[in-house]
């Protein structure tokens, strides 16, 4: 037995027999058959598991679905002080042995519905956690178990999770069969439907999924750096699978699945991955000082097509202004403060463009857009302002009404916890640049990917004083611009909203803000709005750099042009339109309904 590729740290696999009479020595004697022929099933499990687990050496660790105790026993005589965390389960007289064996090992036992329920332990109180076997179980919100394994770790905290893999030779030679992924059909009604549904299957997952939820996800406020997912074939017994008609898998194919978990690591039983909790500190709402404009905490529950859910996190609506003063971590350079935010509402609910500062200074322009999918909002605080130990957030934003509240509002932030980190060097810049980047990929945002995160992104990744509509125009437009067009000879094109935004570089000596721009066809009508320029040294905050008015006849391409302060830094330009225009509603024939601004075909410093 071997996981694969093998851990750099690997330590010798604790002796089968050995596993066995710890875990005898836990049961105070002979095991009961039912659990005799689970150990014998499960302790190559339990040896690869402990592979990843270091001594202990007094370290407080929390077994997350600890029963029948097998692990927390074995994770104590390693060194460890052990907690478990249960749901309930089926079977009172099995339950009573079990606490009744972790009493006297002085394993604590604590109760809890992992997937709704706060975990019955105080914030950043454990050194590790095991995660083993329940993944798959899992069938309400997952996303909530992982932020409370979050929260409960201490930073830099240690996870092991341990779950079936969903590709493993085992399913593939059932689907050969016709037999399916999940237990025959022919099993006794107990093992398909058991009344309690955690324990069953209810999903299970492939190394990239796993790495989705630990390494990749954007749907919930928690981070956690991750090692590498293995493949281990510990539960790949060499015995014959049932079928559901009395089939069963031939000598030849058991042969051929051995040689292909051989060759293909990744058709290996079970996935067994090993992550740390990322140094983030976690400020819980209470923590937070001049707290304003935010509603109570709220469950989402309503309905949507048909769903209950469509967010994962506990929730605050904002009014049309919202603050808070968050402490930073101890430390010199530049400070990170991380958010969910989300806008989930029905589809007519209009867009919010929402405009954050940090102790007043322009940090970020968002707009958020009706969907169900959460957003999460990276502030970065710049050295100069984070070296007072603290920031407050302000957040503005237009408030709408809705029908289901009867009542104006804005829109929706995660109200457990902020985020909050250093990042003392270049390389902890870029890093959590690329974060960003992987999780809104992962979370089907690819252009404009950093528009959360504009403030992190803007003063590492903006080097160029034009840019040209055409591929990779979207490393320096902001939010607020439609898709791209090909206009033929004119080349390409985007139209600005009723308000879009774009950042520039500016080497110092450019004293102006040019834009190439087009009213649109004669029908649409003229156009008038403003053109607003913010300038930010380079590791500096955004501050007003000008304002002029502009007026477009219609059918009538122009430059608008305005000044700005020649000195070195970043450009935010902003092209703001008084009355946008909606084709549909002036051209006959027309299906489009975007609010227009102008067409652009370029934006540079002059």
């Amino acid at each position: 037995m071997a996981l694969s590729p093998r851990p750099p740290d690997d330590t010798p696999p604790l002796e089968l027999a050995a596993i066995t009479r710890e875990v005898e020595a836990f049961a105070r004697g002979a095991l009961p058959p039912w659990e005799a022929g689970y150990l014998e099933y499960h302790r190559r499990r339990y040896q690869d598991t402990l592979r990843l687990l270091p001594e202990g050496q007094g370290r407080r660790l929390l077994d997350v679905g600890s029963f029948p105790g097998h692990l927390s026993a074995l994770a104590q005589a390693r060194g460890w002080e052990v907690s478990g965390l249960n749901n309930d389960i089926e079977g009172a007289g099995l339950w009573a042995a079990f606490l009744e064996r972790c009493r006297e090992r002085k394993i604590e036992i604590l109760g809890c519905e992992v997937e709704r329920e706060p975990f019955p332990a105080a914030t950043a109180s454990f050194e590790a956690v095991l995660f083993c076997e329940l993944f798959e179980h899992l069938h309400w919100n997952p996303f909530h178990t992982l932020r409370e394994i979050f929260r409960v770790l201490k930073p830099g905290g240690l996870l092991i999770l341990t779950t079936p893999n969903l590709r493993r030779a085992e399913t593939l030679f059932r689907y050969l069969h016709d037999w399916g992924s999940q237990p025959p059909v022919s099993r006794t009604f107990r093992e398909l439907f058991p009344s309690l549904l955690y324990h069953r299957h209810n999903r299970e997952y492939t190394a990239s999924e796993l790495d989705y939820f630990l390494g990749r996800q954007g749907k919930d406020l928690y981070d956690f750096r991750l090692d590498r997912i293995y493949y281990s074939d510990c539960l790949d017994a060499d015995h014959e699978i049932p079928g559901v008609r009395g089939q069963r898998v031939t000598p030849l194919e058991r042969a051929a699945a051995r040689l292909l978990r051989r060759l293909v690591p990744g058709t290996r039983g079970q996935l067994v991955a090993r992550a740390w909790r990322s140094e983030a500190t976690l400020v819980e709402w209470d923590a937070l000082a001049g707290v304003e404009g935010f509603g109570p905490l709220e469950e989402d529950v309503q309905a949507a097509q048909g769903f209950t859910r469509r967010l994962t996190f506990p929730f605050r609506l904002t009014g049309p202004r919202a603050a808070f003063e968050v402490p930073l971590p101890p430390g010199t350079g530049p400070a990170l403060v991380s958010l969910v935010v989300a806008h989930p509402d029905q589809d007519d609910a209009p867009p919010l463009w929402t405009r954050w500062r940090l102790d007043g200074h322009p940090a970020m322009t968002l707009e958020l857009r009706p969907s169900p999918r959460a957003v999460r909002v990276r502030l970065l605080v710049p050295a100069a302002l984070a070296a007072r130990g603290a920031t407050r957030v302000t957040l503005e934003t237009p408030t709408w009404r809705d029908p289901g509240r009867g009542a104006e509002q804005g829109f929706h932030v995660g109200g457990h916890w902020v985020l909050v980190e250093r990042l003392a060097t270049p390389a902890a810049v870029q890093a959590a640049i690329e974060r960003t980047a992987a999780e809104r990929r992962a979370e089907e945002a690819f252009d404009g990917w950093w528009h959360a995160a504009e403030s992190l992104y803007v003063p590492h990744r903006i080097t160029a004083s034009s840019v040209a509509m055409g591929p990779g125009d979207e490393a320096h437009l902001g939010p607020g611009w439609y898709h791209r067009e090909d206009w033929g000879r004119i080349g390409a094109v985007r139209w600005s909203g009723p308000e879009a935004v774009a950042y520039l570089a500016s080497p110092g000596a450019r004293r102006a803000v040019r834009i190439r721009a087009y009213a649109g066809d004669a029908k649409l009508g003229p156009v008038a709005g403003r053109i607003r320029a913010e300038h930010a040294a380079p590791d500096g905050p955004f501050a007003p750099a000008g304002e002029t008015a502009f007026a477009l006849p219609a059918d009538a391409w122009t430059e608008l042009e305005m000044p700005i302060p020649g000195v070195p830094g970043r450009v935010r330009v902003t092209v703001a339109v008084d009355h946008p225009r909606v084709p549909r509603e002036r051209i006959p024939g027309s299906q489009d309904s975007r609010r227009l601004g102008v067409a652009v075909t370029r934006l540079w410093l002059a």
